[in-house]
């Protein structure tokens, strides 16, 4: 288990406002039921005289159960949410994926126009004022993979604008649309 994990998601779900809101609002409707409706229905009584007397009567069970009725939502939505994210930590990290690679990923329809595009790439084509996946991979290299002929195939590009070689894999989605990632494989710098 990787508690590290686990401790950062308790943490932002504790630091998110929702969390206590949705604890807020359920328990004060718990508390309602509990503390007035259910009195009410029993006894025909004054559900706030009912709950002034066991106050004075109980003080240390009535505000524990008022207590209860609180906590148990803030439990029940911080452990479902942090569950939840745990599950699907390995999905999560796959989606964060393009935005973290450095070298180019996109998608575009056949005619070249981008569909997604991930944040370090948008800056890449910002920089080199690209607009299409023609302008980065060349028009020969963009009619090879749309042709469907050489699928799975990795081509090799010269990218002139920053004067580096490019591998390029494409795979076909299922809406006729090409993912295309693109590794750096020339004038590569190593930092130290």
């Amino acid at each position: 288990m990787e508690f590290r994990f686990l401790a950062r998601l308790i943490n932002e779900k504790l630091h998110d406002r929702t969390t206590y809101i949705l604890a807020a609002v359920v328990g004060s409707l718990i508390n309602g039921y509990g503390q007035l409706l259910v009195p009410w229905f029993r006894s025909n009584l004054n559900p706030f005289e009912v709950f002034l007397t066991e106050l004075n009567t109980r003080p240390g069970w009535t505000i524990l159960s008022v207590f209860l009725a609180f906590a148990f939502p803030f439990c029940v939505g911080i452990y479902s949410a942090v569950a939840s994210r745990y599950k699907n930590r390995r999905m999560e990290s796959l989606a964060r994926f393009p935005e973290q690679k450095p070298d180019p990923v996109f998608r575009a329809k056949k005619d070249g126009r981008f569909v997604e595009v991930g944040a370090n790439t948008q800056k890449f084509f910002s920089r080199f004022k690209i607009d299409s996946a023609q302008g980065v991979l060349g028009e020969d290299i963009w009619a090879r993979i749309i042709s469907g002929e050489q699928s799975g195939k990795n081509f090799v590009t010269d990218f002139d604008a920053d004067g580096n070689k490019y591998v390029v894999v494409h795979a076909l989605t299922r809406d006729e649309e090409i993912n295309v990632y693109m590794t750096r494989v020339s004038g590569l710098k190593l930092d130290g």
